[in-house]
């Protein structure tokens, strides 16, 4: 299924706003063959209606405040040797207290891998396993001293990074999301999808009153549909609901069609039944004809079930993107609000997500394998991951951490350029701060936000579209940038 697109139409146009007129300049590029889009009929390629996944953001929120710095360490030879005693002191406590010395604690909780851009060699956890295996195949960008909020509140925190605003000081959750804006601008059929359990601020358009016009919410992918009999359990709960909503919504329906003026306000009801059902009924017909849900999918056993399900969703999204109007996805892992017992927390929860056979090293690994007409499904999913705000870099006297402001962003997908991007350790962490204090010995400090989300992620949705970051981040042009980091670098195809 083709992207829709806007009629043609003529420079002259006076009365094109910015934004129309470069999202039917994106789209007049797609035409001549600069933008890759789905450029053949899903029915045309026969068992499954094959179609390929266009390039896709995967946002995968963290709630909770993600203390990232705890799954990168600085390795025992860092150049800067006060650096590795002070960050020793500042968070030893979050190990257990039987190691003698950082050496001791890095050899037996960290994986070394080497930065490709600077050469430096530093450590992720263990138990993102897969996660390092991933950067030294070159697939994961680390943004360093990011920030997505300059508080350290949760709700407001969550809008930002949802919204993409990150100086946003307003906490209202009526506005518009930076995935909704993405979809808006790539088509009015376009969809954002969300596989978690409820539809967040990300997914959310422009139009005060519709900002879920363009949202599908695939919580379970394999029941989706609004609930038909079931012949095997005719006395079921679930068939006695059925067959009763069934016939009401068809006798009612046809009965108020006639019987009720056009502006009869409960119209909607019947016509959003109508079209629920249609939709669930037509991806269900799809998904059985498609691969069923691998053995290691099906079977996946997470300490979150609820992740483990996305990472389902996942798979059979890339099985029928057309039938979705794929645009982009949303993912979410709670459970980051790490005050105390922050390795047992934080290790199972970055195990859940970074672990070698656990959520998404099981589901991209089939993903890989699943049949395609030009491009591979994985090659076309960048993964975003975001959190409310990072933690301090001082641990408390809890084995835990409390609530900060800056943090890391990470990408991950074969079409970055992986490494680092900005200082990962930064030497004035170690240093006086001009006010006698030094913030890896000062409780309170925080990483120093220096790149704002929106920027990187502008760059990111400029890699789906030319062009298309500027529309979705209108401000990220003036957004903070860490001093010699190039963020337009992650993505060298664009």
């Amino acid at each position: 299924m083709n992207r829709r697109r806007p009629e043609p139409f003529s420079v002259s146009d006076s009365h094109l706003d910015r934004r129309a007129f470069l999202r039917r300049s994106l789209w007049a590029a797609a035409g001549a063959g600069l933008v890759m889009g789905h450029n053949m009929p899903a029915w045309a390629a026969g068992e499954c209606a094959l179609s390929d996944v266009p390039r896709t953001l995967v946002n995968v929120m963290l709630q909770g405040g993600a203390d990232l710095r705890y799954l990168f360490m600085p390795a025992p030879e860092h150049p800067d040797g006060a650096y590795i005693e002070l960050i020793w002191g500042a968070r030893r406590s979050l190990y257990d207290a039987s190691y003698a010395n950082f050496q001791q604690m890095f050899d037996a909780e960290y994986l070394r891998v080497s930065d490709p851009l600077g050469g430096v060699a530093f450590g992720v956890h263990r138990v993102a396993g897969w996660l390092a295996d991933q950067f030294s195949r070159g697939n994961v960008a680390v943004v360093a001293n990011a920030y997505c909020s300059r508080n350290r509140r949760h709700d407001q925190s969550i809008l930002n990074a949802d919204a993409g605003e990150p100086e946003l000081n307003v906490l209202n959750f009526d506005r518009s999301g930076w995935g909704g804006r993405l979809v808006e601008l790539l088509g009015d059929g376009i969809n954002s999808v969300e596989l978690g359990e409820s539809v967040s601020t990300f997914n959310k358009g422009s139009i005060a009153g519709e900002r879920l016009r363009q949202v599908v919410h695939a919580q379970d992918m394999r029941d989706i549909a609004l609930a038909s009999v079931d012949d095997g359990s005719p006395a079921s709960r679930r068939n006695v609901l059925a067959r009763a909503l069934g016939a009401y919504y068809q006798g009612r329906g046809a009965e108020t069609a006639d019987s009720k003026p056009a502006n009869w306000p409960y119209h909607t009801f019947f016509r959003h039944h109508d079209a629920l059902r249609e939709f669930g009924d037509r991806i269900n017909a799809r998904l059985g004809q498609c691969l069923p849900l691998p053995d290691a999918l099906a079977g996946l056993q997470l300490a979150s079930e609820g992740f483990a399900q996305q990472c389902r969703n996942l798979f059979d999204v890339c099985q029928v993107p057309d039938a979705l109007n794929l645009g982009v996805l949303s993912m979410s892992y709670g459970g980051w609000d790490t005050h105390n017992n922050q390795a047992a927390e934080i290790g199972r929860n970055l195990g859940d997500l970074f672990g070698e056979g656990a959520g998404l090293a099981t589901a991209l690994d089939e993903i890989g394998g699943l049949p395609y007409l030009q491009r591979p499904a994985r090659k076309q999913l960048v993964f975003c991951f975001a959190s409310d705000f990072g933690r301090q870099i001082v641990a408390n006297g809890a084995a835990g951490t409390d609530h900060g402001r800056g943090t890391y962003s990470i990408l991950l997908g074969e079409a970055v350029r992986g490494g680092v991007y900005g200082e990962l350790f930064p030497q004035r962490e170690a240093s006086n701060d001009g006010s006698g204090r030094v913030p890896l010995q000062t409780a309170g400090a925080d990483i120093e936000g220096l790149t704002s989300t929106d920027r990187i992620l502008a760059a990111a949705a400029d890699w789906v579209v030319p062009g298309a970051g500027a529309v979705t981040f209108p401000d990220a042009a003036q957004a903070g940038n860490e001093p010699g980091v190039d963020l337009g670098q992650i993505f060298p195809a664009v």
